[in-house]
């Protein structure tokens, strides 16, 4: 019934917006849809046909019962954004054409293309979420906001290959897919450092299963024509360990795989509560000024001479690897923290280790990855150098997410 009550909304929306120029043609609901979400207007845009073509190959090997669905938003004066249905012929189908560019980093646009996307390929049993595109992590405003670095999707509106322009924050996602009443089958996030604990919580009430990498991803993006086919499993566990494992069997021209993980929903709220209790003593026991090197971080900043040498930032590092640091805290607390990763573990339920990944802003021998130290999601811990920060101000920033309340920061002397 919820289903359904979706799709007639979605319908009714569609006939009520104006008509750039639109496939009419009635839809006959197919058991899933995965819509693609391909915010491509800036310096991914080089990577979208490539990735395409991969989707078209990825969908000839699924039933006809099921739709893949694509927005593309590129970095072509000549190409407005679009959508479109990859057939089971891998034939690229346009059924929407937009006839104006705009900000696919918009909240308001975001959710109309989501909404038409359901109108247009409607589903009888679920809908997954692919989100392509650039993103840092969990974010720190309500609205699409144009400073450097910035959770999701960057949109430059000027269709140049740069990540000069807006980012979508996740606060504004969550209220977005709130507003859809969509709760996503899964949401695959073929981004950068989606998988950390402040942005799953955020979206907690819109997917059933969060997949994505808390660490950097290779700009070529995920190997589609392997992945495809996992979209559409019906078995949920036989799902989301495809998803991980085809992304995983990737490796980049050095041979390095991507570390991934997935997160149940429906588990975050205990894992919020266990976390909380635990929060003090983890506190009280790592430093508050720096944890210098020797733990797992999935993001940090670098800076590059006149020569073009690598600098890494040690007093921007952040995202830390969540096991890594509680593990480290609880150090004297051992039943304490086999307690909480019992919990996490019920979180968390399938993941993909790498100790060596592609990354431009990470000091990879300053760390080992171990099955001890590996979570395989990120979480921020604040240290009293973030509050000199010329770049961030990352003990304020991240008052704006609801996990800094649920676990209970301020109690635990932050």
């Amino acid at each position: 019934m919820k289903h359904l009550l979706t799709i007639i909304i979605a319908i009714l929306l569609l006939t009520a917006c104006s008509k750039d120029d639109e496939k009419e043609t009635p839809a006959v609901p197919a058991d899933r849809t995965v819509i693609v979400y391909i915010a491509g207007e800036n310096n991914l845009n080089s990577f979208i046909q490539g990735n395409l073509n991969d989707m078209k190959a990825g969908r000839q090997q699924v039933t006809t019962n099921e739709s893949l669905v694509v927005f593309v938003d590129k970095a072509l004066n000549t190409e407005k954004p679009y959508i479109a249905k990859i057939t089971d012929k891998g034939e690229m189908e346009h059924l929407y054409n937009y006839t104006e560019d705009f900000y696919a980093s918009a909240p308001d646009k975001m959710e109309e293309v989501l909404r038409r996307c359901m109108a247009l390929c409607p589903a009888s049993k679920d809908y997954g979420l692919v989100l392509w595109g650039h993103a840092d992590g969990w974010i720190v405003e309500d609205s699409v906001d144009t400073s450097a670095r910035r959770a999701y999707g960057v949109d430059n509106g000027t269709n140049r290959e740069t990540t000069d322009g807006k980012w979508l924050n996740i606060p504004s996602m969550r209220q977005l897919f709130n507003r859809m009443g969509i709760k996503w089958k899964f949401i695959f996030s073929d981004c950068c450092n989606m998988q950390n604990i402040e942005t799953a919580y955020e979206l907690k009430d819109a997917a059933e299963y969060l997949i994505a990498s808390p660490a950097e991803i290779p700009g070529i993006g995920a190997p589609y024509t392997t992945l495809v086919p996992a979209f559409f499993i019906h078995n949920d566990e036989q799902m989301y360990k495809s998803i991980c494992d085809r992304y995983y069997e990737q490796t980049d021209k050095e041979g390095r795989h991507l570390p991934i993980s997935v997160i149940k929903t429906s588990q975050l709220d205990a894992l919020a509560q266990a976390t909380r209790k635990v929060l003090p003593t983890v506190a009280a026991n790592v430093p508050k000024d720096d944890f210098g090197a020797g733990h797992i971080y999935y993001f940090g900043l670098v800076s590059k001479d006149s020569w073009g040498v690598k600098t890494y930032l040690q007093n921007e590092k952040n995202l830390y690897d969540m096991v890594d640091i509680i593990r480290w805290g609880l150090t004297d607390s051992p039943e304490a923290y086999e307690e909480w990763r019992n919990v996490f573990d019920q979180a968390v339920i399938y993941s993909r280790m790498s100790t060596y990944w592609h990354t431009n802003l990470v000091d990879l021998t300053k760390f080992k990855v171990t099955e001890q130290n590996f979570g395989g999601v990120s979480m921020f811990f604040p240290q009293t150098k973030h509050d000199n920060s010329p770049y961030y101000k990352h003990n304020e920033l991240i008052k704006k997410m609801a996990w800094y309340y649920v676990v209970d920061w301020p109690s635990a002397g932050w």
